[in-house]
């Protein structure tokens, strides 16, 4: 359901006061609190049982609202990711404000943002939490999200990865490439490349560790706005190629692989990959193979 006309006003009214200074509560220290939609049959003065039922619903809301991020993970071999959004239900009965909290995976807090917001503008009036006095008040509120991709049996095809190592993506400073490995398909590995000799930098049981962790997390926001992302280059029977991937950080469209082939200083596209499979049984996948 759509907000009113009135509703949005209010969203757009608390968002531009709360550019003020103005009190905020958390949990502990109001005496009732909201009372979110599908959570009516639990009276607000039961704290623990209705913020258990806004996290709940909230969760399967951005679930539901981000399930092309589960294909992401599925994508790119990451099996958990974590978030927390930080945010205010007003007393007017709107959610503003949205902001991931330090210490998220990165993409996944994007989405969820951007999703949370979409969802705020969906919902129904909610009722503000209340002081003991009877005020309506501006509450702070937190709602964790973990991700779990359970990989599966059959998708793999052994052949597919001959070696431990297969490059996932590259990032470019300078005269330095920071290489991003998964490692025997579960931990990512990430190495320094220059003039051709590899130091290794650290070992990581996620794509959301590396993200937390600079250069890379300074150098993962700046790829966010790229329409291509390189993997890696290399020769191939005499020829020079270069591998890229299209949308990767873009939740919103589907990524694929792109291979260019490079002679006398001019670039060529010559194939295209829209699956993972596809690209692993061409003739270009060996460009990704760590020893």
């Amino acid at each position: 359901m759509k907000k009113t006309l009135f509703i949005l006003f209010l969203s757009l009214f608390s968002q531009s006061i709360f550019g003020q200074e103005q009190q905020l509560y958390n949990v502990r220290s109001i005496h009732e609190m909201p009372v979110f939609p599908h959570c009516e049959n639990i009276k607000s003065t039961q704290k623990k049982k209705a913020t258990q039922c806004i996290s709940q619903q909230l969760t399967q809301l951005l679930s539901n609202k981000l399930q092309d991020f589960e294909t992401f993970m599925s994508a790119h071999g990451i099996t958990e990711s974590q978030a927390k959004l930080r945010f205010i239900i007003t007393k007017e009965g709107v959610i503003v404000n949205v902001e991931e909290v330090k210490g998220s995976d990165p993409a996944l807090a994007e989405a969820a943002v951007e999703a949370l917001n979409q969802i705020a503008e969906e919902l129904p009036p909610i009722l503000p939490g209340k002081l003991s006095s009877g005020e309506k008040v501006n509450l702070l509120f937190e709602v964790p999200l973990r991700f779990i991709v359970e990989p599966s049996i059959n998708s793999v095809d052994p052949l597919d990865y001959p070696v431990d190592e297969i490059v996932l993506f590259t990032l470019l400073e300078k005269d330095f490439r920071y290489e991003i490995r998964l490692f025997k398909g579960k931990n990512i590995k990430v190495y320094e490349v220059k003039d051709k000799q590899e130091t290794f930098l650290g070992k990581f049981l996620s794509l959301q560790e590396v993200g937390q962790s600079d250069p890379y997390k300074t150098l993962i926001q700046n790829e966010k706005g790229a329409e291509l992302t390189f993997i890696t280059d290399g020769y191939l029977d005499e020829d020079f190629y270069q591998i890229y991937i299209r949308h990767l950080f873009d939740q919103n469209k589907n990524a694929f692989i792109e291979i260019y082939q490079v002679k006398e200083a001019q670039q060529t596209k010559i194939a295209e990959f829209q699956n993972e499979i596809d690209f692993n049984r061409s003739r270009y996948a060996p460009l990704i193979y760590r020893e």
